[in-house]
This record gives structure tokens, C-alpha cells and sequence, in this order.
């Protein structure tokens, strides 16, 4: 399975380098040689505190729950089962160091992959490395589970008026230092751009053509309840078809629909329920009523897949490329 990736440029390297993939329960087996390669550091750098999840659930995900066998339990009395099968890709370089990471769950029962993070070292972007990397993760997925029928994931939303307001003041200000919440806000309009260079689709209310909201249940299960909702998040669901997967026979409100099902049902409350079926009910009803409450509000909506950028948001992401100020994603 291991992947080597050549002639690729690390910031500021006068020579092309050779970076190798490697990647869970089939190059690395076991929890010592997982946190050996230092790819959770690289996590904790890469990613905010509310977008990560526990280094240890992920640990476990890894390496025991997530490893494509059926797992069992119950919730008031109600027998249920999930199938998952996750993976994390390793981008090394010399000396074996991590240097980009790829996290992505296969869903046996929708044959959904779903993305859950992906990034590179901030000293290694550029040259095409993230998307060569994107791309060969990919194509090692394709190999893993080869009935998949495409890829989802999330993005933030971005606020098109609020990036034009912030783009337009440094335009007139001249100013190159930005507020943590500018920074937040260009940031979302960059990765959705990342990901429509990698022909991503968003799901869409065909009416306005704008992205439908999708709120993700709280991360932690752990606090009490009344806590819950301030750990919800609000994404947009984009998705990218696997050459001629049988996906393209699924009308896109089909598609929608098993989308966040898989997310956010199958894959994320499952396995934070399986954990503690007995002390987590709670969370089981209070996560299913909140996916179910979302595919309620869009049952009537005729959903369209679009590309993420239209014309507007493509000049407002040529505007902001002209002020060539340094924003990693």
C-alpha cells in the first residue's frame, strides 16, 4: 500500500524531494507505532481545538472500533449495529516525518467515504503537494473499497457579503493585518476553493442555488445535555463522485439524504453511543432528532448539485488573491 510521491518541493528547497504514504492497519498496526509517527501532533497544529476530535478516540477508531467489522449494541432496548472502516493516511518525508495527514471513514452501509480532515505542514504547501496528495489518498481509497461509490465532506459556511465587506476595507485601507474573525471568514472561502479545484459539488436548494445548512450534532458527549447545543456546528455537505460509480443513478435529493445520514447517524453518533450505550441514550436521541429534524426542513426542497464558487464568489477570491497577503488554510 505504501505510495511515494516524487519530485514534490518543500518551502524554500532548491531540490525536488520524495515524500512516501503510508497508511493505517496496513503500514502501521499499533498504537505505539501510530503515535510514534507524530501525525497527532501535526493534528493539534493543523486544526482548532472545536474542529478536533480526541486523540485517543481517534486512537481507537483506528486501530479497534472502525477496522470494517460489524460492531453490536443496544439503546433502550433497541438492538443496532454500524460497519465502518477507517484509515489515516501519513505523508512522510525524510527521516520519516510526518508532514500531512489524511483521515477519511468508509461507511459499508451507504458506501460513502467521508472525509474528516485533511492538511499538510505549513512549511511543505505549495507546489502542488496538497492536491497530488489529496489525489493519491484517493486513489488508494478506490483500492481499498472498491464498491465506494464517491466522497463527502464538510465545510464551513462563508458569508459572501461578510468576505466582500472585509476584502473591500483592505482594498481601501491598505492594511495587511487581520482580525481573528477576518481571518476565520476568508479562511472558509479558501478551503470551499481548495475543494472546487478538486471538482467538489455542494448541495444546493435549486430554487436559490445556495448550499443547504447541515448542523452537525456536538463533538463530546460528555458534558450534560443542556450543554449539547453549543457544540453544534452548521456545515455544507460537498461531494465528489467516484468515475463511473453507480452515485450518478442517484437523483441528488437521494444523495442528500444519505449523506447526512451516513455523517452524522452512522458514523458519528454510532460510534460516540457505542462507547457507553447505557450513559450516552440521551445523546443518541438528542443526536438522531437533530439529523432527523435537518432532512425534515429539506424534504420539500428540490436539492441540485452545484459547484461550490459562482461567478460572485470567484471574484471575490480574485480580489482577495490580488491583495497577496499570506493566509494558510
Amino acid at each position: 500500500m505504501l505510495r511515494v510521491l516524487d519530485g514534490m518541493y518543500r518551502e524554500g528547497a532548491s531540490e525536488p524531494q520524495s515524500l512516501d504514504i503510508v497508511v493505517t492497519r496496513h503500514d502501521v498496526f499499533d498504537e505505539a507505532a501510530f503515535r510514534s509517527t507524530g501525525v497527532l501532533e501535526l493534528y493539534e497544529e493543523l486544526f482548532p481545538a472545536r474542529e478536533r476530535d480526541s486523540p485517543d478516540d481517534i486512537v481507537r477508531w483506528l486501530l479497534s472500533d472502525d477496522v470494517g467489522e460489524r460492531r453490536r449494541f443496544s439503546v433502550g432496548g433497541h438492538e443496532m449495529s454500524y460497519r465502518l472502516d477507517s484509515r489515516c493516511f501519513i505523508l512522510r518525508a525524510g527521516a520519516g516525518r510526518t508532514v500531512g495527514l489524511g483521515f477519511f471513514t468508509y461507511d459499508h452501509a451507504s458506501d460513502l467515504i467521508f472525509c474528516n480532515h485533511v492538511g499538510i505542514a505549513k512549511a511543505w504547501r505549495g507546489g502542488g503537494l496538497a492536491r497530488a496528495f489529496y489525489r493519491e489518498m484517493v486513489a488508494m481509497l478506490d483500492a481499498l473499497f472498491p464498491n465506494n461509490i464517491g466522497v463527502v465532506l464538510e465545510v464551513e459556511p462563508f458569508d459572501r457579503d461578510r468576505v466582500a465587506a472585509i476584502i473591500a476595507d483592505l482594498e481601501r485601507t491598505g492594511r495587511r493585518q487581520l482580525a481573528t474573525d477576518e481571518r476565520d471568514e476568508i479562511r472558509r472561502l479558501l478551503r470551499a476553493s481548495w475543494y472546487h479545484k478538486l471538482e467538489y459539488s455542494v448541495f444546493c436548494d435549486a430554487r436559490t442555488m445556495r448550499p443547504l445548512a447541515c448542523s452537525s450534532p456536538c463533538l463530546d458527549p460528555t458534558p450534560p445535555s443542556s450543554g449539547w447545543a453549543n457544540g453544534e456546528e452548521n456545515y455544507w455537505l460537498m461531494w465528489r463522485a467516484r468515475a463511473s460509480a453507480p452515485s450518478a443513478e442517484l437523483r441528488a435529493g437521494q444523495l442528500w439524504h444519505k449523506a447526512a445520514t451516513a455523517i452524522y447517524v452512522e458514523i458519528l453518533a454510532k460510534s460516540l453511543v457505542a462507547a457507553d450505550p447505557n450513559g450516552r441514550r440521551d445523546y443518541w436521541d438528542y443526536a438522531t432528532a437533530l439529523v432527523a429534524g435537518t432532512l425534515q426542513r429539506t424534504a420539500t426542497t428540490d436539492v441540485r448539485l452545484a459547484r461550490c464558487l459562482d461567478d460572485d464568489a470567484s471574484a471575490l477570491l480574485s480580489r482577495w488573491r490580488r491583495l497577496a497577503i499570506d493566509l494558510p488554510i
